[in-house]
């Protein structure tokens, strides 16, 4: 008798003890909706980018970057420069087969100062190199950064880069280079959504087995510019 006594007395004061507790939140007795259901209290606004100084730098802004394909395409010479002879020392850099050449594309992303005709570009691209009938290389992953100076339609731009992993084979010897750099400038025409430009460029093949080189090359490029997704964040900086 006293345990049935016992569970009837905990069980009122659970009952008016969460009663109670209803009554402090509102008079609601869920816990949906903002703050548990309290009228009294809005719920916090959708938050947006914040909106940009005119004089702040923010490198590769999403907001006014473009992205674009690229694809390259020239002749190159490469010469020997190391375990050479000193025959390999006087010759100069050769074009040693009729299709010994670079090919690379990938994809561009340049971002616009606020202010003036300046510009900063990375490039993400995979290089192909045929150097003769019995040497090939291929740059799987390679990075440039650079910057430049528009000038109307004309841009002029400068770039350092790097292969970071690189197969080939030279004559039968395979080998494999990482961290091979590069340096290369050029002259473009944007026009539109389209840009051509031609570069020169120098590099150094670090190879890990047999010797290493260095090419030199011209190459034309192509660049085809992608379209602004849409805002999803309203009251964001404008997009151009």
């Amino acid at each position: 008798m006293k345990r049935l006594v016992g569970i009837f007395v905990f069980a009122a004061v659970s009952i008016f003890g969460a009663r109670a507790s209803a009554q402090g939140m509102g008079g609601a007795t869920g816990t949906s909706g903002p703050s548990f259901g309290r009228p009294d209290v809005e719920a916090t606004p959708e938050s947006g980018p914040v909106k940009q100084a005119k004089n702040s730098v923010k490198l590769f802004d999403v907001y006014r970057s473009i992205l674009a394909y690229q694809m390259d395409v020239g002749p190159i010479w490469d010469r020997r420069a190391s375990n050479t002879t000193p025959l390999s020392r006087r010759t100069n850099f050769e074009h040693r087969a009729p299709l010994a050449g670079e090919l690379a594309f990938g994809s561009v992303l340049t971002t616009p100062s606020f202010k003036g005709p300046f510009y900063l570009t990375s490039e993400q691209l995979t290089v192909f190199r045929v150097l003769d009938a019995k040497s090939f290389a291929w740059s799987v992953f390679s990075e440039k950064l650079g910057g430049g100076v528009v000038l109307g339609p004309v841009e002029i731009e400068a770039r350092i880069g790097v292969h970071a992993l690189t197969v080939d084979i030279m004559h039968a010897q395979p080998s494999i280079e990482l961290l091979s750099p590069r340096i290369e400038a050029g002259i473009g025409l944007h026009l539109g959504k389209i840009r051509v430009d031609i570069k020169g460029h120098s590099e150094y093949l670090w190879r890990w087995f047999g010797p290493d080189y260095v090419i030199r090359g011209v190459t034309l490029g192509l660049r085809f510019d992608r379209s602004h997704p849409k805002n999803p964040y309203p009251g964001a900086p404008p997009e151009e």
